[in-house]
């Protein structure tokens, strides 16, 4: 079975999982929109439908990563941070894919549902999550955040990361009434700076400590 076979088997999962939900589709009905006869393909190149998605988000993953540190390489975080460019660093690489002809739409929709579901796709997300550019993004982040939104509970960056990705998701799905995006894109910077930079409020912060066992870590 051929890189064609392959590559077509992608397209067609791309497409079926934005139009119809992760779960949606069958890998028969898969199978059948690649044009493929041969019901094993799919098993034959993926094994089951988790790694099939897999591959579907690691299709764009390299041009996004490298777009995230070419950004940030831009940045100068010696002065204490810039939340807004840090913000523009998280949102510029996946605006990019609203007008990407090879499936970016796509992507940014299965995408968002991975990142929407972190139980059911809990062995899936570190994909989206974990590479060099989204690394080194994380770690710039860290220090201008409150003390009490870095991990659990509150989990700040990875509320951003899903922030953006549910707001380009819903983008892609009206993106042939939709061309301009640089409004879009201004905006969703701004709400992701004030969302970086939100404090931890009384009310919040008490709740927190409610949440704590005596051991001290939040469940």
């Amino acid at each position: 079975m051929s890189a064609d076979t392959r590559t077509a088997l992608l397209t067609a999962a791309e497409r079926l999982f934005a139009n119809g939900g992760i779960d949606g589709p069958s890998l028969r009905e898969i199978t059948r929109a690649a044009g493929q006869r041969n019901t094993s393909a799919l098993q034959y190149h993926f094994g089951d439908r988790d790694e099939l998605l897999r591959a579907v988000l690691e299709r764009h993953l390299q041009s996004v990563d490298a777009n995230r540190s070419a950004l940030l390489d831009q940045l100068d975080l010696t002065g204490g941070g810039d939340e807004r460019g840090l913000a523009a660093a998280l949102v510029l690489p996946l605006v990019s894919k609203l007008d990407d002809g090879g499936g970016g739409p796509a992507y940014l929709q299965v995408a968002g549902e991975v990142v929407a579901r972190p139980v059911r796709f809990a062995e899936l997300l570190p994909v989206l999550t974990t590479g060099p550019g989204m690394a080194r993004w994380s770690k710039a982040v860290e220090p201008l955040l409150p003390e009490a939104a870095v991990g659990r509970p509150l989990h700040r960056r990875f509320a951003a990361i899903r922030f953006v990705h549910g707001e380009l998701a819903s983008r892609a799905r009206e993106r042939r009434s939709r061309s301009d995006h640089r409004l879009f894109t201004s905006h969703l910077v701004d709400l992701v700076t004030a969302l970086l930079a939100a404090p931890v409020s009384p009310d919040t912060a008490r709740l927190i400590r409610r949440e704590q066992p005596a051991g001290g870590r939040t469940r």
